[in-house]
C-alpha cells in the first residue's frame, strides 16, 4: 500500500470516528436540555400558584428545611435558628457567604409567608364583615 493511500485511509477513518463522537455528544446534549426544560417546567408550574415563591425563588418548605424548623408560625424558633445559622456561617469566622445568604433568604421567605397569611386573614375578615353587615335599609318594608 502506498503512503498517500494509507494517509487518506487514516484520515477517512479518523473523520468517521470524530463525526460519530460529535453526533453522540449532540444527542446527549439535546436529551439533557430536554430534561432540564421539563424540570424547569415542573418548578414553574408549582410556583405559578404562589406569587411569593416566584418572587423569592424559594418555597416555604425549602425555607423550613434550610432553617431546620418544624413550625413556620413560631417566631421564637425562627429567630433562634436564624441567629445560630447566620453566626455559624459568618465568613469572618471561616463560614460560607453562600450558605449565609441562603439562611437570610429562607428567613425572608418565611416572613413573606407570615405577611401573606396576615393579609389573607384580614381579607377574609373584611369579607365576613361585609356579608354579615346589615343592609342600608332599602329592603325594609314600610
Amino acid at each position: 500500500m502506498s503512503a498517500p493511500k494509507a494517509i487518506i485511509q487514516m484520515l477517512t477513518t479518523g473523520s468517521r470516528i470524530v463525526y460519530r463522537a460529535f453526533g453522540d455528544a449532540y444527542k446527549q446534549a439535546m436529551a439533557n436540555s430536554a430534561a432540564a426544560q421539563a424540570a424547569a417546567g415542573n418548578l414553574k408550574a408549582a410556583a405559578d400558584g404562589d406569587r411569593m415563591t416566584r418572587a423569592s425563588g424559594i418555597t416555604v418548605e425549602e425555607s423550613t428545611k434550610i432553617l431546620n424548623i418544624e413550625d413556620t408560625n413560631s417566631k421564637e424558633e425562627l429567630t433562634k435558628k436564624f441567629e445560630h445559622l447566620f453566626e455559624a456561617n459568618d465568613p469572618k469566622k471561616g463560614g460560607s457567604i453562600y450558605l449565609q445568604s441562603k439562611v437570610i433568604r429562607a428567613r425572608e421567605r418565611i416572613e413573606m409567608h407570615w405577611a401573606q397569611e396576615k393579609l389573607k386573614a384580614e381579607q377574609d375578615l373584611a369579607e365576613k364583615e361585609k356579608t354579615e353587615a346589615p343592609s342600608d335599609g332599602s329592603d325594609k318594608q314600610q
